[in-house]
């Protein structure tokens, strides 16, 4: 198990999500709770400039802090940066604490998150359980979501919460998982997926010692070439494509219509599959959805590229399961750059050129 891995895993979770609101929806008592104080102390140590403004629905002030050291999360120099919002014990006098009568008090946690975040640009909002403002009234929650989505967006932050899955009415938990772009599926066997934008990242957890230990899904590929195969019925685009990444540690295939395709996508089963959409027997679509079904060829990376823009057409190759898309015409820096970034998430590094 590998500290570099959890750490570039977590890095790039906060890099992702530095602009997004979050949702981690996992079964109750799964370890949804404890990624949350991982991530927001990852995003501290890794940006400087990003504080954390938490809103203790469920967990006070006191017992946030306490579980930061409980999970071997050194916060004490980070105490300036952390704002809290809590319920238990009005009149305290803890620093940089407002302490409200309820957290249904939506009023005064509103007006003062806004005043925080005015003061602190792009700081994270943590939620830590919706679950709580779940029991009260569904419009005035949704009004009090939308007012701090709205403050925290004008300011350039983020929200990170969770939710126990199935633990409301679906109806309910619908309305919860609304209010945020990236859903962050937790489940029961240790695995980790979510969807951020037009990437995909796939990851096994595990608690090590008290701390989370995170790994790609996909293992290293042990190979120094990727076997490519690019699909275009327009025989120029596999040609210049070939061409223009000769240089590379590639070496490809070709086919010129989907039929053909998929049989040598099973039969040489490459690495990646560089796929055009607007094909006149068999378009990339049906394309995927036959490999997709073959287990020799249903894990193979894929990447559209066609000259299809669309968003709708993006997301119709997404639902699919595709890797990443690539619109017609295209620069050979961005494809080569595609290409090793998708397989990246499959576990695959070129090797470095010798400098000598």
């Amino acid at each position: 198990m590998s500290a570099e891995e959890t750490d570039e895993i977590m890095g790039t979770l906060c890099k992702e999500l530095a602009t997004k609101n979050a949702l981690l929806l996992a079964p109750i008592n799964v370890f949804s709770e404890r990624m949350i104080y991982y991530y927001t102390y990852s995003a501290m140590k890794c940006d400087p400039s990003r504080n954390v403004v938490w809103l203790c629905l469920k967990t006070s002030r006191k017992h946030v802090l306490e579980k930061f050291e409980e999970y071997g999360l050194e916060v004490e120099n980070l105490m300036e940066r952390i704002w809290f919002i809590d319920t238990e014990g009005p009149g305290k006098n803890d620093p940089n604490t407002l302490y409200c009568n309820s957290v249904t008090d939506y009023i005064k946690i509103g007006s003062h998150t806004s005043k925080l975040f005015g003061q602190n640009p792009g700081s994270i909002l943590v939620l830590d359980d919706l679950t709580v403002l779940s029991k009260d009234n569904l419009q005035i929650v949704e009004n009090f979501i939308k007012f701090l989505e709205r403050n925290v967006r004008e300011n350039q932050g983020s929200i990170i919460s969770m939710l126990g899955k199935g633990a409301l009415p679906a109806e309910t938990e619908g309305l919860m998982r609304s209010f945020f772009e990236v859903i962050i599926d937790i489940t029961e066997q240790g695995k980790l997926h979510t969807d951020i934008g037009m990437n995909i990242l796939d990851a096994h957890y595990t608690i090590v010692d008290g701390k989370i230990d995170l790994t790609y899904s996909q293992k290293k590929m042990q190979k120094e070439r990727l076997k490519i195969l690019v699909v275009d019925d327009e025989p120029d685009i596999p040609e210049l494509i070939r061409l223009s990444l000769a240089t590379e540690p590639y070496d490809f295939l070709i086919a010129y219509s989907g039929e053909e395709a998929v049989k040598k996508a099973i039969e040489e089963v490459p690495d990646l599959i560089l796929l055009d959409i607007m094909m006149p027997d068999m378009d990339g679509y049906e394309v995927v959805e036959k490999l997709k079904q073959n287990s020799d060829a249903q894990d193979i990376a894929v990447i559209m590229v066609s000259a299809k823009t669309e968003v709708e057409d993006k997301l119709k190759g997404m639902q699919l399961g595709i890797d990443d898309y690539i619109s017609k015409p295209f620069d050979k820096r961005e494809i080569n750059a595609r290409i090793k970034m998708v397989m990246k998430r499959f576990g695959w590094e070129p090797k470095e050129a010798d400098s000598n």
